[in-house]
Formats: C-alpha cells, sequence, structure tokens
C-alpha cells in the first residue's frame, strides 16, 4: 500500500471520528438542556365545567417553576383536545389580556397566574362532551455569573436559544372534561282543545286552553307572556295567559326543590263581532334573562248562528178542544221555544236581533210577527199564541196542522236553516149546538139532586125504625 493511500484512508477515519464524537457532543448538549425533567408544573381550578352554547368558561391555572438555577424560564401554554373536536381557546394573563404567543416566562422558583377561556363554538351544541388537555413546554434560559437582568452586556450571556415551542421538556398535563349546555331555552305546549273538548267557540262564552312551560335551559329563567290573535293583538276579544312574570329553575338545579316546569291556562273569550270562521290564537313566553322566544298556537272555529225549533217545542195550553156547530170553540194557547244553537253574528255581519216568529195554524198566519230582541249561543226564548179553532179536524187527520218557523224571510245566514220549522197537531173535535159546558152543569146539578133525595129516604127509614 502506497503512502498516498494511507494518507487518504487516515483522512478519512478521521473525519468520521470527527462526526460521531460531534454528535455526542449535541447529544449531551440537548440532553443537558431540553430533554431534562421539567421543573415547572400546572394546576387548575376545576377540573370539569358546564360550556353554554355560544358562551365560554374560564379555567384559572397556575404554573409554578421549582427551578433555582435558571434566572428565567419560559413556558409555552398548548391547549389540546385528543377526542380530535377542536373548540376554540385563548390563554389571557391575570388582567383578561391575551398572552402573546401563549409565552409566560418565570423567574427561580416563581409562580404566575393565567386564564384559558374554552369557547363552545363550531360544532359545539347543547348535549356535547369534550375534553382540554393542556401542558407547558418549558426552556430554560441561563445567565453568565454576574450578568446584570436580561441586558448582561455580554454577547455570551444566553447560553441557550432554543425557543420553548421546540422544547421537549414538558410539565404534567391537566385535563377538564367540558359539558355543552344551552344556558337558555324553553318550550311551549298548548293543548289540542279547550276544556269544552273541542276547538269550537261561541260569542259570550269563556274558554279555559291549557299550556305546558318548561325550562329546558341550564340557567333559571323568568317568563313573560303575550297573547295573539291571526297574528296580531285584537282589543275585542279578551284573552288572559293566566301566567305573568313566571319563574323557574333551570336544569342546572337537580334539587328534589327545584321547579323546572308550570301548567296553567289561557282564558278566551272571542270578540262579540268576531264572524264565523277559523282564527288562529298565539302565546308566546319571553326569557327575561336569556331573551329565548318561544310560543305555541291553535285554530279555533267561530260558528254561524243556527236558530232551531224542534216539533217537541211546540206544545198546548189543552190537551184537545171542542168546537160547535155555530162555530163556537174553546180557546187555546200555544207555546213555542226557540233557541240558538251557534254564534251571534253571521257570515255578512249580521247580528242575532230583531228575529222574526210566526206562527201558522192550517197554513195561514196565526196573529202578527212576533219578535225577539236578541239570542245568544244556548239561550231559548218561549213564545205564546192564542187560538180559537176555526174547524175541527177530519177523521183522516192527525190533527190540525200547527206550524212555527223562526226568521221566516232568511234574514240570518245560518249554519242549518232547515231546523227553523217546526210541525205539531192538534185534536180538535166537534160537538152539538149547546155549550157543553151547560151540559155538564145539568148533568152535576141532576147528581146532586139524586144524591140528596138518597140520603133524606136514608134518614127517614132509619127514624121509623127505632
Amino acid at each position: 500500500m502506497s503512502n498516498k493511500s494511507m494518507s487518504k484512508m487516515d483522512m478519512r477515519s478521521a473525519i468520521v471520528a470527527f462526526s460521531v464524537v460531534a454528535m455526542l457532543v449535541v447529544s449531551f448538549g440537548v440532553s443537558n438542556v431540553d430533554a431534562a425533567a421539567s421543573p415547572v408544573s400546572l394546576t387548575s381550578d376545576i377540573s370539569s365545567a358546564d360550556i353554554m352554547e355560544g358562551d365560554f368558561v374560564v379555567a384559572t391555572l397556575t404554573v409554578t417553576s421549582s427551578d433555582n438555577t435558571y434566572r428565567k424560564m419560559e413556558v409555552k401554554l398548548t391547549a389540546n383536545f385528543p377526542g380530535g373536536t377542536s373548540w376554540s381557546t385563548i390563554f389571557l394573563d391575570a388582567d383578561g389580556n391575551p398572552i402573546s404567543n401563549d409565552l409566560v416566562s418565570l423567574g427561580k422558583q416563581d409562580s404566575t397566574t393565567v386564564q384559558l377561556a374554552i369557547f363552545c363554538d363550531g360544532v359545539c351544541s347543547a348535549g356535547d362532551t369534550n375534553t382540554v388537555q393542556v401542558y407547558g413546554q418549558t426552556d430554560p434560559r441561563f445567565y453568565a455569573s454576574g450578568a446584570d437582568g436580561d441586558n448582561c452586556g455580554s454577547s455570551d450571556c444566553e447560553t441557550d436559544t432554543t425557543p420553548a415551542s421546540s422544547s421537549s421538556n414538558v410539565t404534567n398535563t391537566i385535563s377538564i372534561s367540558l359539558t355543552a349546555r344551552t344556558g337558555g331555552s324553553h318550550t311551549l305546549a298548548c293543548d289540542a282543545a279547550s276544556d269544552s273538548g273541542s276547538n269550537e267557540m261561541f260569542h259570550g262564552t269563556t274558554y279555559q286552553w291549557g299550556y305546558d312551560l318548561t325550562n329546558t335551559g341550564w340557567n333559571d329563567d323568568t317568563y313573560t307572556f303575550t297573547t295573539l290573535v291571526n297574528d296580531g293583538v285584537v282589543d275585542d276579544w279578551t284573552i288572559s295567559a293566566g301566567l305573568s312574570n313566571k319563574a323557574l329553575t333551570g336544569q342546572s338545579d337537580t334539587s328534589s326543590t327545584a321547579v323546572h316546569s308550570a301548567e296553567a291556562s289561557m282564558s278566551i273569550k272571542p270578540s262579540n263581532l268576531a264572524r264565523p270562521g277559523v282564527y288562529k290564537i298565539g302565546l308566546q313566553a319571553t326569557g327575561t334573562n336569556s331573551g329565548n322566544v318561544e310560543g305555541c298556537e291553535f285554530n279555533v272555529v267561530i260558528s254561524e248562528p243556527d236558530l232551531e225549533v224542534k216539533d217537541t217545542d211546540i206544545s198546548f195550553s189543552h190537551s184537545s178542544a171542542w168546537i160547535n156547530s155555530r162555530g163556537d170553540s174553546q180557546r187555546v194557547t200555544i207555546y213555542a221555544t226557540v233557541r240558538n244553537n251557534g254564534g251571534v253574528v253571521d257570515s255578512e255581519g249580521t247580528e242575532v236581533k230583531d228575529i222574526d216568529v210566526i206562527f201558522l195554524v192550517d197554513g195561514s198566519q196565526l196573529g202578527s210577527v212576533q219578535t225577539i230582541s236578541s239570542l245568544g249561543y244556548g239561550e231559548e226564548v218561549t213564545l205564546q199564541a192564542f187560538w180559537n179553532p176555526g174547524r175541527a179536524h177530519d177523521s183522516d187527520e192527525v190533527g190540525i196542522p200547527i206550524k212555527v218557523s223562526v226568521d221566516p224571510s232568511v234574514d240570518i245566514q245560518e249554519s242549518d236553516a232547515d231546523n227553523n220549522i217546526a210541525t205539531e197537531h192538534f185534536k180538535v173535535v166537534k160537538t152539538k149546538a149547546s155549550n157543553p159546558s151547560f151540559y155538564m152543569s145539568f148533568l152535576s146539578l141532576v147528581g146532586a139532586v139524586g144524591a140528596a133525595v138518597l140520603m133524606s129516604a136514608y134518614y127517614r127509614n132509619k127514624d121509623s125504625e127505632e
């Protein structure tokens, strides 16, 4: 082997050896500065928290250094969500100001307080759970002996220029469990029908309509109420929500005394001018604290008028009457009851007032038209007419036909006009010319005389036997 070859080999070996030594030196340097156990520890005032949708929660962290070597210790704080779903976070100083680059500095055996604000935003909704882990990366800065403060005036004051964010010296990890909540929310559910069992309403009647109010939010709240008719406030309807400034505890209160819901009833009285049709009633509950507004609505039906007189509503003062050959007859009183089964305003706006009623006997009107001043829902009025029969009923007749007609001119639009006429029959018997009352009186007189004669004969016989 030539000297030249030997020389190249020795040079190659020297380079390799130098590289190995250099790597070891670097390795020792890193171990001495970065890889040592961190003297910094973290603590938190909370380990779990409820966080409201669209809001944030604050954890107070204490960063403490037990180191007695370095005059300055930088700590790079990191918040991590191991579950993969990240919510927004920000580190703040004690005054609530954002910390630049999430970096805090500690002196020898120093301690400082920072705040971690965690926001329920993005993919965060009520019922979601998450965990945030907080840790710090620490990197010491070494100042030569005798150095005065951070600016020692020497180019070799700092022996470590590696940023804390690149350090492998990691503090302990703090875990905070989070549950997303809705701070202010509630539900309002209205019944399907009123206390009458349906959604039909009549003028002049007050109805109770039940509903349930539930505070589904996490926080306490107080509720105020607004009632609406056809999406507006209608003054001539009388509506009361039944509750006012109702306070309910939030779902965060799980004690046995907590009151999360309330049952109540609206009172509803339709306007006397409301025409027949469907009306939408609404109820809104507004959270005083949350500003949340929830409502429910339902339809009610205002009915058309329904005047009615039935066959059975006609009655008489006598079960039958007589008429003699001279045309004299027994006087009969005819009674008829008329009612209103519906509303008091028709589709044209005509009110149920001044209602005409006529009595007809044998197809002819009896007397003059009678008038009912007004007839509200469920009300009834009994009218009467006096009649002296003009003929006896024939053998093939049930009796003389008597009819009563309500609103014969159809001035009022009704839901059912077929029940406005009722018919009944009355028996009239034909007698001889003498007044039947004379015969009855005569027979009574004869009977009385006969009785007197018998009594007299009885007492005479008794006296003679004694």
